[in-house]
């Protein structure tokens, strides 16, 4: 069968997450624990947002309180001292800094140009509804985008095949008519996988590639935009 849909990732796949967030905890970093390593730091803070991320999308926690939890954690982890008052400023002073640092990844527009003409294209997204609005309209991405599908509204997350058919569903095609393109092995591969699709893994990264799912094609960069669309594309693309 053709490839009428495309099923993208969002955070890391075509918005630049990682960089925007690196961007921020360097700034809260130099600014509040220049003598910790930075390493250290770093790692602190991406073990407290995978965790307390599961706690936002299962409604448990707001955003804006995962936040401040978060930097209460990390700056406990590396023995530095966060009051209620600082607590407000770190997480206020990251947010600032993330929002600044916003963008899109390279050749990201690029390859939606290049895929649209001949297929629809959908977002799958493991956060917030208007968080994730917000990064598509502000980074250009939104008028390319037929559906968006986000795990708070639909009430299911990657890998759960059932979000994967909500978004085949709104794009009106079915599961051997679309492929899905995301930078997580879990989420988006074997999730893909098992809501039977064809999947893309964008690995930027070089990491070494799981075993299962097999026959899972890689793309190490968006661009250029045209090899990757034909790619995705398959046979609508020729």
């Amino acid at each position: 069968m053709p490839t009428r849909a495309v099923l993208f990732d969002l955070d890391d796949t075509l918005f630049d997450h990682r960089g925007a967030a690196r961007t921020a905890l360097m700034d809260v970093h130099q600014r509040h624990v220049p003598g910790v390593a930075f390493a250290a730091f770093e790692q602190q803070h991406m073990h407290h947002l995978e965790v307390l991320h599961l706690d936002v999308l299962a409604g448990r926690i707001s955003i804006d309180d995962a936040r401040r939890e978060r930097f209460r954690r990390v700056f406990a982890a590396v023995g530095a001292t966060l009051d209620e008052a600082g607590a407000d400023a770190v997480a206020s002073a990251y947010r600032r800094a993330y929002m600044d640092a916003r963008c899109a990844l390279e050749g990201a527009i690029a390859l939606l140009d290049a895929v649209r003409p001949h297929a629809r294209i959908g977002i799958v997204s493991n956060n917030l509804i208007e968080e994730q609005r917000e990064k598509l309209h502000f980074c250009g991405l939104a008028p390319l985008i037929d559906a968006l599908i986000v795990s708070e509204e639909a009430g299911i997350s990657k890998p759960d095949p059932r979000i994967f058919h909500i978004a085949l569903e709104r794009l009106g095609v079915g599961p051997d008519e679309a492929v899905m393109f995301g930078d997580s092995w879990t989420a988006d591969i074997v999730g893909a996988a098992r809501a039977g699709l064809r999947r893309v893994w964008f690995n930027p990264r070089h990491l070494t590639k799981p075993a299962d799912p097999a026959d899972v094609e890689e793309v190490f960069s968006l661009t250029p935009a045209e090899p990757v669309a034909r790619l995705l594309l398959g046979e609508a693309a020729r």
